[in-house]
């Protein structure tokens, strides 16, 4: 079945745990109920979901490590039956009402640019999105999927966890968080396909110096630097990178990327366009908008397509900044910065003026030897004037949300310094 660590989980334990769910009054008929599930260990996140998958049930996803009253919060916010926090033979009892919806896997939107919104997709979809996946993915016999990211969250779920399962592989969900035993685990797993975002990638790959020698691995949640990609298609036979969002789950996947916004085709049962008006005269970037039968939504992410159809996602519509009328792409910053010697990580977001409105701002990780006017320089270089940050602020790392996420609006807001 999967593996946790050193602990292998067989279908004999994941029978006897079902046995004891529903020995449960809470989990006893889970029809027409919402379960908000906030638990740490993998085996417990995993084997509640499948249980309640199978039985009708609906699940409510909550990152492991919620404070029990905001997760109590969000619980009542979507309406859920029951909490299930920390412990799984316990539940807080949140509502009476039924679930409306068929039987779904909801999960709220990451909030990186707005409010978090409940988002619903019914388990046949879900099943729909798994089978496209992995016809996309054509993973090799024998090739072991090594997740890094949290099981609370689709990518390392759906992606990684149950698509799988579906295929007959047996997953590795490394909880540890100790950097190094992930390390040891892809020295010792044989062939793998490691899923991480960029961040773990980074530390990885750090850790691993010269010696790191990867089979596969899949990218996702957040573009990585054009220097990351580089170092990591040094030391891996195969690259890929996935993209996706919570109204839909993965939407494209692909290997051997040709730039970091390079994230591959389109899954199978899926339809891209690009729509809206361009960023800029001259500039291909949309909308990209997804359709799935008579399902159609707008991911809010600027996008192209390239000569063999592979999207190109440039960033969120809302990260753009307005500098006077004109319309700057963060992620095009970033990528001049990046490229500057001593650089190793940058984000670029929106900050206000109190003449012109909006303004750009960079905060950059560096070594000691960078200085601000050795950034700006190299900007005015590479970079028309209104495109050039009017504010750089050296720090010693970027922010990131649990999921490793990187939030232009959580920096704005809470006007982060060095």
């Amino acid at each position: 079945m999967f593996i946790v660590d050193k602990e292998r989980y067989d279908k004999g334990m994941l029978a006897k745990r079902y046995g004891e769910l529903a020995k449960l009054s809470h989990f006893a008929a889970p029809e027409t109920r919402l379960y908000a599930i906030c638990c740490t260990h993998p085996f417990d996140v995993i084997s509640m979901v499948l249980y309640l998958r199978e039985r009708g049930g609906s699940v409510l996803l909550l990152h492991g490590e919620t404070p029990v009253e905001a997760a109590m919060s969000l619980a009542k916010r979507a309406g859920c039956s029951y909490l299930i926090h920390a412990d799984w033979r316990e539940a807080i009892a949140i509502s009476g009402h039924s679930f409306s919806g068929p039987p779904s896997l909801c999960q709220f939107s990451s909030g990186t640019t707005g409010e978090p919104k409940l988002i619903a997709r019914p388990w046949c979809e879900v099943e729909k999105e798994i089978a496209s996946y992995n016809l996309r993915l054509n993973a090799e016999t024998g090739e072991r999927p090594i997740i890094l990211v949290p099981v609370s969250h689709s990518f390392g779920l759906v992606a990684g966890v149950m698509a799988a399962m579906a295929r007959g592989a047996e997953p590795i969900v490394v909880a540890d968080k100790n950097p190094k035993f992930a390390l040891h685990v892809l020295k010792s797993a044989g062939p793998s396909i490691l899923y991480a975002v960029p961040f773990l990638l980074h530390l990885i790959q750090l850790l691993g110096k010269q010696e790191l020698r990867l089979h596969k691995l899949i990218s996702s949640g957040a573009p990585m630097s054009q220097a990351l990609l580089h170092r990591l298609q040094a030391c891996t036979a195969q690259v890929w990178q996935q993209y996706g969002c919570t109204e839909t789950g993965c939407i494209a996947i692909g290997a051997d990327p040709s730039t970091p916004y390079d994230v591959g085709l389109p899954l199978p049962h899926l339809q891209i366009s690009l729509q809206g008006a361009r960023v800029e005269e001259g500039d291909a970037a949309k909308e990209i908008v997804v359709t799935a039968g008579d399902k159609t939504v707008h991911t809010n992410d600027l996008g192209m397509l390239n000569h063999e159809g592979r999207i190109q996602v440039l960033g969120r519509m809302d990260d753009l900044i307005n500098v006077s009328g004109l319309k700057v792409m963060p992620s095009e910053v970033e990528a001049v910065i990046e490229r500057l010697a001593g650089v190793s990580e940058v984000v670029v977001c929106k900050a206000q003026h109190p003449v012109w409105g909006e303004s750009i701002r960079a905060l950059v990780v560096a070594s000691d030897g960078v200085r601000k006017e050795d950034i700006r320089t190299w900007c005015l270089l590479h970079l028309p004037p209104f495109k050039v940050p009017s504010a750089i602020d050296i720090v010693e790392s970027i922010p990131r949300l649990p999921s490793g996420k990187i939030s232009r609006k959580f920096i704005q807001e809470q006007e982060i310094t060095p």
